[in-house]
């Protein structure tokens, strides 16, 4: 080992330990080190890319020239490939030289699902910046080909810029757990700019890292213990020859620390996480939570600008409905201003708040009270009273209608919780499944037409229902609420829905039927009794006997025998009784 004078060129053929016990007598001799190919040096050889057999590598470093690379020690022992702190998914159980397969990580990962913690950490920077914070576990490594994990990044850290990077994972979910570990699964480069929102990043050339209790951690693979470690990149550089697989990156030395956190728990945020259970999906931050209860809190109260864009959306819809014209129709979503209350309405019932609730009815009921208001004295004052096809979408709702509703819920909810989100969006999504059926409601009362107020009523109370259910949802999948919060106003709220459904669900089996009918029918010429004759549906209804409403067009005169030779023909394809109502047309 003495025998290399400084400065020499020295190649190693040795295993991976003995090349990490010469490193220090490298540096201290400044040796310019290349790796030779041995069969105990494969971390060491992939780190450095060192690819080829012997002959190809002595061939290579004669015509290469020396890099200076960093150094990382771990609690003064020199770090080749990286250090794993705590529960970095499954990447621990296995030798980094020998990736498992991504179905045994993932089913490594998923094994400790019900074990999984965020653990407290406190970092501290080589600028003295101190970071506390809460992770399940962190990768340290020196450059992004020294570590499995670091591979799985777009960008290319530098071996010579005199910092070394910590990688803290910490999904505050399981969803969010499972969803970062598809990504690196999947081998998608990720963009150290852009990270995940469960993973941070810090550079510097020493960082501190101390926890309350003693942790796990892994050096190069070999496990160990500690309650503090310190990391850091030595002032003098290793003269090293590359191998040709290696992308050794810019060599310019970085003096700033770089320190990314994103949505990691740090602080307050932090110690009430800690070692608690992961819960199914992400909990708000407390500041999120708090920004957008004070928002939804003032959207709650009753003002004129409310009553004046409801009444204003109100006759706007109307004029809509009688003249058939569904552009003015969604003029008048686009204007409804429901969306608010119905949102705060769904955080009220995600946190039992009663005053929110108690607000949110009140804005909603006195904008209802003013939209039917208008609605009846229109219908009263117009002289107009044929139902329009646009009215007549709008009498009898299913369970296709409902499907609108928690869709619009949905939508409204995300788009409130997502600051870079335009709530305009949602409001368009809330107004359409709203407006018209409130309108049509309104119009059924002016007129006395119970059935057609009371199909309306039912679609409108099913959209709002629905929609106050699944915004509710929502706001508890994002973690604005807790569940035991959520359960009661939840539970009170699907119960009502339930007792909706009943209708909707006959309605829709009704249309399932109708379609099944129509479908059976023949329609356009056929023949019956022996004469040519037109055939157009108008209407079919079901019920214990069903009624089929068609048209009948011929040159010769029609009778009853062609109205019995049809009502034969759609009994026998239908195979159940009906009844033919049947207009008879003489074309010329």
């Amino acid at each position: 080992r003495s025998t290399p004078p400084a400065g020499a060129r020295v190649l190693m053929s040795l295993g991976d330990d003995r090349i990490r016990e010469l490193t220090p007598l490298a540096l201290e001799q400044q040796w310019e080190v290349g790796i030779l190919p041995h069969p105990e040096a494969g971390r060491t050889m992939r780190i450095l890319g060192v690819k080829g057999d012997l002959e190809q590598m002595f061939s290579h470093y004669v015509q290469s020239g020396a890099i200076e690379a960093d150094v990382l020690t771990c609690n003064d022992q020199v770090v080749f490939s990286s250090v794993v702190i705590g529960e970095v998914f499954s990447f621990r159980l296995y030798d980094i030289n020998k990736p498992p397969s991504r179905r045994r990580m993932f089913r490594g990962a998923l094994g400790k699902l019900r074990d999984l913690r965020l653990r407290s950490y406190t970092l501290t920077t080589g600028k003295d910046q101190k970071i506390s914070l809460a992770a399940h576990g962190m990768v340290v490594m020196e450059h992004t080909q020294s570590s499995l994990i670091g591979r799985s990044f777009a960008e290319a850290l530098s071996m010579s810029d005199g910092r070394l990077t910590v990688l803290t994972l910490a999904p505050r979910s399981i969803f969010a757990y499972l969803w970062l570990l598809l990504r690196l699964l999947l081998q998608k480069k990720i963009s150290l700019s852009r990270l995940p929102a469960a993973v941070g990043l810090i550079r510097s050339n020493r960082i501190l890292i101390e926890a309350p209790r003693e942790f796990d951690y892994s050096v190069d693979g070999k496990p160990a213990s500690a309650g503090k470690i310190e990391l850091c990149i030595l002032e003098q550089r290793l003269h090293l020859l590359p191998g040709p697989a290696l992308v050794p990156g810019q060599d310019q030395k970085q003096e700033k620390d770089t320190i990314r956190m994103g949505h990691l728990p740090v602080d307050e945020t932090a110690r009430q996480l800690v070692d608690a259970p992961l819960p199914l999906f992400s909990h708000a931050r407390e500041e999120e939570y708090r920004e957008l209860f004070v928002a939804l809190r003032g959207q709650a109260g009753l003002s004129s600008p409310y009553l004046v864009l409801m009444v204003l959306s109100m006759l706007l819809a109307l004029t809509g409905l009688y003249a058939n014209s569904a552009p003015v129709i969604i003029g008048a979503m686009i204007l409804a201003p429901l969306m608010s209350p119905i949102i705060s309405l769904a955080m009220g019932l995600a946190r039992t708040e009663a005053t929110l609730i108690r607000n949110s009815l009140q804005t909603l009921g006195v904008g209802i009270g003013a939209g039917l208001f208008c609605a009846i004295l229109v219908a009263r004052i117009m002289p107009l009273e044929n139902m329009t096809p646009e009215m007549q979408a709008r009498v009898a709702p299913t369970l296709l209608d409902l499907s609108v509703a928690i869709i619009s819920g949905i939508a409204g909810a995300y788009a409130h919780a997502k600051e870079e989100i335009a709530k305009s969006l949602a409001g368009v999504a809330i107004a359409v499944a709203l407006v018209p059926p409130l309108s049509v409601a309104g119009i059924g009362f002016g007129w006395g037409d119970w059935p057609m107020a009371r199909g309306a009523s039912l679609l409108f109370i099913t959209n709002l229902v629905g929609i106050a259910l699944a915004a509710s949802a929502t706001f508890l999948v994002l973690g604005f609420a807790p569940f035991k919060l959520a359960k009661k106003g939840i539970a009170i709220t699907l119960g009502l829905m339930v007792v909706i459904t009943v209708p909707l669900y006959v309605a829709f089996v009704d249309l399932v039927d109708q379609g099944r009918i129509v479908r059976q029918i023949p329609t356009g010429q056929i023949e019956l009794a022996g004469e040519p004759v037109g055939l157009r549906i108008l209407k079919v209804r079901t019920g214990r006997q069903p009624l089929v409403r068609v048209i009948l067009s011929s040159s010769k005169p029609l009778d009853t025998r062609h109205v019995d030779a049809l009502k034969a023909l759609i009994i026998e394809r239908v195979g159940r009784n009906i009844l033919v109502e049947a207009q008879l047309n003489l074309r010329r």
